[in-house]
């Protein structure tokens, strides 16, 4: 009876370390890191990209269903962003667009796997069409 009930343990300590395991290796797998630009191009893993929509850059296909414009950091590097989906519906209004993805190195191109869409808060105040702060 004392070696069933420690066989019983052992596998019960296997299956929850097991369980652990794959839970680490899950979470793991869905943090992506912010990059600058240049750090993008380099990468072959999916990343996150932070910047502004330069303007006059944005052209969508509705053939293909691409949005296809220019990203620009902080810094002032830019890259070419394509998105295979609708354009999300608060983009043009946005200050911030973050995409996740990966470059594409031949083509030169950023392809955003999702864009998240980061918009000026309701406490900004708009002076002449301009968002102030």
């Amino acid at each position: 009876m004392y070696i069933m009930k420690n066989k019983a343990y052992i596998i019960g300590a296997v299956i929850i370390a097991f369980a652990m395991f794959m839970a680490m290796r899950s979470f793991k797998s869905t943090l992506t890191a912010y990059v600058s630009v240049s750090e993008a191009k380099t990468i072959k893993t999916a990343v996150q990209v932070a910047g502004v929509v330069v303007k006059d850059s944005v052209r969508y296909d509705l053939k293909s269903n691409n949005l296809i414009f220019t990203l620009r950091e902080d810094g002032g590097d830019e890259m070419s962003v394509e998105y295979n989906g609708p354009s999300p519906g608060n983009f043009n209004d946005a200050s911030k667009i973050v995409a996740i993805g990966k470059y594409e190195p031949l083509r030169q191109v950023f392809m955003a796997v999702e864009l998240l869409v980061k918009c000026p808060t309701k406490y900004e105040q708009r002076v002449n069409g301009s968002v102030k702060k």
